[in-house]
């Protein structure tokens, strides 16, 4: 079994799960040494085609259904899974964090694109206005917060989010929401944003 991409034939019903953690490129290059190792995998498949699992931008569903309506005519139908946030949010819980799993994003993340792992978040650039970063756990930014982030989108208050200067459009932990207060960037050391007293404070 391959841990990026399942291929199941349920009923002769095809559904194909991919692994959330997986990085893109990655998935996309699995699905296609299957398509090429197995040239009869949709022979007796009866449509849709069903893609779940991770979350994938319009541009990867766009490039997954053409890669496999190369080796079909049968329906692809993509399952969406719920955004983390607010709305997802079903207990508010205090779980000591200093310990979690983590994704690395190396570079800037930039208007318009979205950067979401459950478990914690390491940015290796600026998160810019317009981009949005959201981790079911912490969320670490070796440069500048300046859009919007979410840590703890579970619901976990202990959560905390670290930048050399946070500045967001929007900062959220658990299901509070900091109230923006005018402040003066940090030259050197960095802030954190942490739940106290039932508030997020931002801390030099």
């Amino acid at each position: 079994m391959n841990s990026d991409v399942l291929f199941e034939d349920k009923d002769n019903k095809m559904i194909i799960t991919l692994d959330k953690n997986a990085d893109y490129s990655d998935i996309k290059d699995k699905i296609v040494s299957i398509l090429d190792a197995s040239t009869d995998i949709f022979n007796d498949v009866v449509g849709p085609i069903t893609i779940k699992g991770k979350r994938l931008s319009d541009f990867e569903e766009s490039e997954l259904i053409s890669i496999i309506s190369a080796k079909t005519d049968l329906e692809i139908v993509i399952e969406k899974p719920k955004k983390m946030g607010l709305a997802t949010i079903n207990n508010i819980f205090t779980k000591d964090m200093t310990v979690s799993t983590a994704k690395i994003y190396e570079g800037t993340v930039r208007s318009g694109q979205r950067v979401e792992y459950e478990g914690s978040v390491i940015v290796l650039g600026d998160v810019n206005a317009g981009s949005e970063v959201v981790a079911e756990q912490n969320i670490v930014v070796l440069g500048d917060v300046r859009g919007y982030v979410h840590a703890g989108a579970k619901g976990n208050r202990a959560c905390i989010i670290a930048a050399n200067s946070i500045n967001p459009t929007q900062l959220r932990i658990a299901d509070l929401i900091y109230k923006q207060e005018s402040k003066v960037d940090v030259e050197n050391g960095y802030e954190i944003a942490r739940v106290k007293m039932g508030e997020i404070t931002i801390e030099e």
